[in-house]
């Protein structure tokens, strides 16, 4: 008999043993629900105890550290409990075990436990990328720790080759057989990982659409924060010279000039906002606005100038450099 046919008979038998006439290893679809889950369990977890703290006059550190944590925390001791899964885990009916079906150990369970981790913060870091492109060097990779699990014979990730660990149903370890069962498995994937059945493009196409669609829309919700971020900042810039097209205005009505300096006009040469940029006066009356922080917005100067239609006195606003009309305010879209 071939290696190839031992290889059917034994995953026959393997399927026998766990009762089921599919693979023992939990679908990604359902590890990513129960991911997504556990995550956002944790975050409201850290709002709780924030909010708890301050109540009581204690001193809390920020979000994102309160929240790295509690996470690292949360998985590592769930996994080495003997739950042998995170509380949403197990009630999605998926265990965390060791290659022979095992509760994990606690520094493999913590291995786990930060690469996962950090794989979900690299991923979130897509939040980032419409301010800099640069932070997909960061999605892509994190993506991949997880995405591996579609792919290799075990369904593992990268973050379970380095803790050795699978992700079973609970169903197929239930009992000493079913344990064996797995371990031959796995022992069997180790010697011929040719032969073991991987996921058809078909059965993998609908998670992959799936990580999609979640990347997608996070990435989109984002963008159209950051957008209106930017409009609200170029609209408080505008409106902090208020003071100064006053003055101005005040100047030509009473001397028919405009004010040579900021001295004549009695208001300060340069205002700087607390969060990076400045305002100044420059000629003909001009008010120039420059941010130095936000690099989209460092690439542009709004300029400010006065236009009489009768005696009304209108302010304009251009924009010199690249920038997208969306991210304006509609009074300074050219």
């Amino acid at each position: 008999m071939s290696e190839l046919e031992q290889s059917g008979n034994l995953e026959t038998k393997l399927d026998a043993a766990a009762g089921t006439s599919t693979a023992p290893f939990a679908e990604f679809e359902r590890r990513v629900a129960g991911a997504i889950i556990d995550i956002a369990a944790i975050f409201f977890l850290t709002i709780w105890l924030r909010s708890l703290g301050q109540s009581f006059g204690l001193q809390t550190g920020t979000t994102g550290s309160t929240f790295l944590v509690l996470a690292l925390l949360y998985f590592a001791a769930s996994w080495a409990s003997p739950l042998q899964a995170t509380p949403v885990q197990w009630l999605l009916r998926i265990r965390v075990v060791d290659r022979s079906g095992e509760r994990l150990q606690a520094l493999r369970a913590a291995a786990r436990s930060v690469l996962f981790v950090s794989g979900m913060i690299g991923v979130w870091t897509i939040r980032k990328v419409p301010e800099s492109p640069w932070f997909l060097l960061v999605v892509a990779p994190s993506l991949g720790i997880f995405c591996s699990a579609l792919f290799t014979a075990n369904r593992q990730g990268l973050h379970d080759f380095v803790a050795q660990s699978v992700v079973v149903m609970a169903r197929t370890i239930r009992s000493p057989n079913d344990r064996r069962a797995l371990r031959e498995q796995i022992a069997h994937s180790a010697d011929l990982p040719w032969a073991m059945k991987r996921p058809s493009f078909s059965r993998a196409i609908f998670p992959l659409v799936l990580i999609f669609v979640l990347v997608f829309g996070v990435y989109n919700m984002t963008l159209v924060q950051y957008e209106m971020g930017l409009r609200g900042r170029i609209g408080y810039a505008y409106q902090q010279t208020v003071g100064l097209r006053a003055a101005l205005e005040t100047s030509y009505r009473t001397s028919g000039t405009w004010g040579a300096s900021e001295e004549e006009l009695g208001v300060p040469t340069r205002v700087d906002f607390p969060d990076g940029g400045y305002y100044l006066l420059e000629d003909d009356a001009v008010i120039g606005i420059r941010f130095t922080v936000i690099p989209k917005l460092k690439r542009i100067s709004l300029l400010v100038s006065p236009r009489w239609e009768g005696e009304v006195l209108f302010w304009e606003c251009s924009v010199e450099g690249e920038i997208s009309g969306g991210t304006l305010p509609a009074h300074c879209r050219n």
